[in-house]
């Protein structure tokens, strides 16, 4: 009885001295590291205990649901970039063909046309991606809708190069008429002057021609009316024979990344 007394005693004693460790562990600011790397491996585990003893089984599957969901996220983000890619190229082609239509409707029915992106430039040349394997040919003429883009001077496998409308390297017969609605579909009738365009200068107008600044230039023939360009000065020659003008272009070939190719 005696040994079972003393016995009571220590364990008395001993739980007495664990509680105090348990109590310093706790609050004292001393031991919060050494109590957070013992916490730190079952903070999972007690969330889980406590979730089940919640009944809050939905947390405790929300990680999987989760990971789930981020992968659905991304193949919903992965169909719509192939969506937006598909409109794209169905616009691009409605584009496309809104493009040969105005042409259609504006050159002879035995014109035919080849689109070309532009790929490159160099001083007074364009580089398109068509060559020989598509048709292409020397001297061909390229255009923008109703406006002269350039001719053909080189032409590769799969690419050609073409000197640009402004160039002083070529040289139009133009027919100058003036800018009214009625004149643009029969620039013939409304004819004011004819010349031969080098770079930007239209040379041997004749001096009776009554042009004026703000008149259009097209082409005159191979084929008649592609605009060239409208005039924004005149003077006389150095010999007093013929008159000159300047033109400016009607579009910025630099800046274009499509054209189109006149096939006969």
């Amino acid at each position: 009885m005696l040994a079972w007394k003393d016995f009571n005693k220590k364990s008395l004693s001993g739980y007495i001295f664990l509680a105090l460790i348990i109590f310093l562990l706790d609050y004292w600011p001393l031991f919060v590291p050494l109590k957070n790397i013992f916490n730190w491996p079952f903070q999972s585990l007690r969330e889980s205990v406590y979730c089940l003893n919640n009944g809050d089984w939905q947390k405790i599957f929300s990680s999987g649901r989760t990971s789930s969901l981020e992968q659905e996220n991304q193949k919903l983000k992965e169909e719509r970039v192939r969506l937006i890619g598909e409109v794209a190229l169905l616009q691009g082609l409605n584009d496309e063909n809104q493009k040969l239509k105005s042409l259609i409707d504006f050159y002879p029915e035995d014109y035919h046309f080849l689109p070309a992106k532009v790929i490159g430039r160099s001083g007074d040349y364009l580089i398109i991606n068509q060559g020989e394997k598509a048709g292409v040919l020397l001297g061909q003429l390229v255009v923008s809708a109703q406006h002269l883009v350039g001719r053909i001077t080189e032409v590769y496998t799969h690419e050609a190069r073409l000197v640009k409308l402004g160039s002083s390297l070529l040289e139009w017969p133009v027919l100058i008429f003036a800018d009214q609605p009625d004149c643009f579909s029969n620039s013939i009738v409304c004819q004011k002057g004819r010349g031969i365009v080098s770079g930007q200068i239209i040379k041997e107008i004749l001096r009776e021609e009554e042009v004026a600044e703000g008149d259009l230039v097209v082409l005159l023939d191979d084929p008649a009316g592609i605009l060239v360009g409208r005039i924004v000065q005149i003077w006389e020659s150095q010999d007093k024979l013929f008159k000159q003008a300047k033109i400016e272009k009607l579009i910025n070939p630099d800046r274009l990344t499509e054209v189109f190719l006149i096939v006969k």
